[in-house]
């Protein structure tokens, strides 16, 4: 009897299965047929373009908006490191609302870790990729170009009018970049976070304003060079990359969520997939997990000690605690070059 009632169970949770499969099939097609979006408005669920083997679910996760803006710097350093993700597109719906720490984009998930606020998303993952300087030196000029980019991004107006307010100083920041630009790198002698900042300022002011870096030959020849690595030509010209909206450009003013109308059409692959947050509980564990430790050890290998919910590990766990070895250029402990 025991036998007959356990068969049944199995048949049932089968069906179950099968029938669950079908209607996310059935979703996924019906996701997929619907009209491409033409802007950030559009109501429709998130979808989600996974960088990583289909057999082998990656640990990171980035959240943010179909758009560049401050989604697209974790984008480059996790396309130039190689750390497997799911790179997640939210249109107007708002559904990240209730788990998001902040409330706002983007969110990056690291195993049991969510966090929020673009540049702590991208110092995370510079440590973790090994891309954060070699020396608490290194460190510090690393942080001092990080936000030297931030400082270039944020006049980007004068890209367009370099008589303006915006311009002269946007020049003279360029005129300090080109002056400490070494030719591939900017702190070292090997890619750091420094570098993926200041190419992602750089690159879009060279597309939104052909020609204005030709006053800059050092920074004209570093932009050209980061772009030429393999990673990063895939990624420039892959489904992963969203076009520019006109609140991105810097010629008009900031026009609110009309202004964030493509200007291209978006690719497919973009948003053909849809991508569904995780249940409430895992959010929950997700919040409450606390990172402990970074170290790196004697073989060059990244070591993360994190407390929180149970999981199996690749590497083993003991009382609790996950052993985490950073994968792509952090698994072998160097920066790519």
């Amino acid at each position: 009897e025991n036998t007959y009632m356990l068969r049944r169970v199995g048949i049932a949770a089968s069906v179950a299965a099968a029938g669950a499969a079908t209607l996310q099939r059935r979703a996924a097609e019906s996701h997929a047929a619907a009209p491409a979006p033409e802007s950030l408005a559009a109501q429709r669920p998130p979808s989600v373009v996974r960088v990583a083997p289909l057999d082998d679910p990656p640990d990171v996760t980035l959240e943010y908006f179909a758009l560049r803006g401050l989604g697209e710097l974790p984008r480059l350093i996790l396309e130039l490191t190689g750390i497997p993700y799911d790179s997640v597109y939210h249109f107007g719906t708002g559904v990240y609302k209730p788990y998001a720490p902040f409330g706002q984009l983007p969110v990056l998930r690291d195993g049991p870790l969510l966090i929020c606020e673009s540049g702590a998303i991208a110092r995370h993952l510079a440590r973790k990729a090994c891309i954060d300087g070699g020396d608490a030196a290194d460190k510090a000029r690393v942080d001092m170009f990080f936000e030297l980019a931030k400082d270039l991004t944020s006049k980007k107006s004068g890209i367009h009018d370099p008589a303006s307010a915006d311009g002269k100083r946007l020049a003279a920041m360029l005129a300090t970049a080109e002056a400490n630009c070494g030719g591939a790198h900017f702190v070292g002698s090997s890619t750091t976070l420094a570098d993926v900042a200041l190419f992602h300022a750089l690159h879009t002011f060279d597309e939104v304003a052909p020609g204005s870096l030709e006053p800059y030959p050092k920074l004209k020849a570093f932009v050209k060079k980061f772009a030429a690595q393999p990673a990063i030509a895939e990624y420039l010209h892959s489904d992963r990359r969203v076009p520019l909206t006109a609140n991105e450009d810097g010629k008009q003013p900031h026009s609110g969520l009309p202004g964030y109308k493509f200007k291209e059409p978006l690719r497919p692959g973009t948003y053909a997939t849809p991508w569904s947050p995780p249940p409430a509980r895992e959010r929950r564990a997700a919040l409450l997990a606390t990172p402990l430790a970074h170290a790196h050890n004697e073989n060059g290998f990244s070591l993360e000690y994190v407390r929180g919910p149970k999981r199996q590990s690749r590497v083993g766990s003991r009382s609790g605690w996950r052993l985490a070895v950073g994968r792509g250029a952090a698994r072998r402990g160097k920066a790519p070059e």
